[in-house]
């Protein structure tokens, strides 16, 4: 199978960027991507983030920017960036008080998903779950709640027919999952993990079954299935054999495709297919081994999965034949594409925010 490579360089101060393009034969069902180029106006300081969320029906592009306390908000239609959203208002990217050397269970924002309310939400790094209005940027917040834990709110789900969020506490012994309601910001439900879970990672909501999905990594690597009317306790669970992977967490990201598939990154065994009815597992896909998170991105019908470590990119993956197609070397654990244009955002360490678009 023909690829598209590109070699990237990055020269002098931070957002100083050359690159350089070499076709070898591209996958005849994949149009080549442009050059990664800075979405104009992104913030060239960037060094800690987390997870990127792609609003589709507002093409707002955010990005969990803990170098600078805020979340990132981009015009995903035109590649501009539009200002920080809450800054200041997170902890921002720093040590633990206890000394570990680990910032990112004392980091945030951390996990960012929007609600049909015109408002983000992201984790913080002291327990916090904060919300804000997606649709500009401004210094101030909604409100910032409680979940119980000392410890960084990772990563998000959002149910937009029971206005429900699951917000997963990873960082915490033992770890747990809060349900809160959007309307009003009230503590619905935790679930409290046992003590010896070794953290939590990515959840998604399914429209097709209404059920919320949790990552759950470790020896027992599953998938925990929660029933928004029948909390806080999982109603069943999908075993997921995984080994390795990033940080050895054995499963990270999760998204959800066509015909209700759960796309997970199975450590470094690659991406896995979980139907979400059955815990059936299907296809894998060896070029999305140790990738943090997975996107799809149903304009293109494709997944997309950053790869964080040296050397390697975003694989991009056709979600009807689940094969791979081709690798954009921009090295992240994080990714998002707006669906209406295609576009994809790459943020870069040392870099900024990167876009990428197919040629048509």
């Amino acid at each position: 199978m023909g690829r598209l490579f590109w070699i990237l360089g990055i020269a002098g101060t931070a957002g100083a960027l050359a690159s350089a393009s070499i076709a070898v034969g591209p996958h005849p069902s994949a149009p080549p991507f442009t050059q990664p180029v800075l979405v104009n106006g992104s913030p060239t300081n960037l060094d800690s983030f987390d997870v990127s969320w792609n609003d589709n029906d507002t093409e707002r592009y955010y990005l969990a920017d803990r170098t600078n306390n805020a979340i990132d908000l981009v015009d995903a239609s035109t590649d501009t960036f539009l200002g920080l959203i809450g800054h200041g208002r997170y902890t921002g990217s720093r040590r633990c008080p206890n000394g570990n050397a680990d910032f990112r269970h004392c980091s945030g924002p951390n996990g960012v998903v929007t609600d049909n309310h015109g408002h983000v939400w992201a984790g913080d790094g002291e327990g916090h779950l904060i919300e804000a209005d997606a649709t500009h940027p401004s210094s101030s917040i909604i409100r910032s709640i409680a979940t119980g834990g000392h410890f960084r709110v990772d990563e998000l789900a959002y149910d937009p027919i029971d206005q429900i969020l699951l917000a997963s506490s990873d960082g915490d012994s033992p770890p747990f999952v809060t349900f809160v309601s959007a309307v009003d910001g009230s503590v619905l439900s935790r679930y409290v993990y046992p003590m010896n879970q070794d953290g939590l990672e990515q959840p998604v909501w399914v429209r097709r079954t209404g059920y919320f999905y949790q990552n759950v990594p470790g020896d027992r690597s599953r998938i925990d299935v929660f029933d928004p009317h029948r909390l806080p306790k999982p109603i069943k669970s999908f075993s997921v054999p995984c080994r390795g992977g990033l940080l050895n967490l054995t499963l990270s990201g999760l998204a959800v495709g066509p015909r209700a598939g759960l796309m997970t990154v199975c450590g470094s065994v690659g991406g896995v297919l979980v139907d979400a009815k059955t815990g059936l597992i299907g296809g894998t896909v060896r070029e999305g081994a140790d990738a943090d998170e997975v996107w799809y991105d149903p304009g293109s019908n494709r997944y997309y999965f950053s790869r964080p470590g040296q050397g390697q990119g975003v694989s991009v993956v056709d979600a009807r034949s689940e094969t791979f197609i081709v690798t954009i070397p921009v090295a992240s654990h994080s990714v998002a594409v707006n669906a209406r244009n295609t576009h994809v955002f790459v943020p870069a360490s040392g870099v900024g925010i990167l876009t990428v678009a197919p040629l048509r």
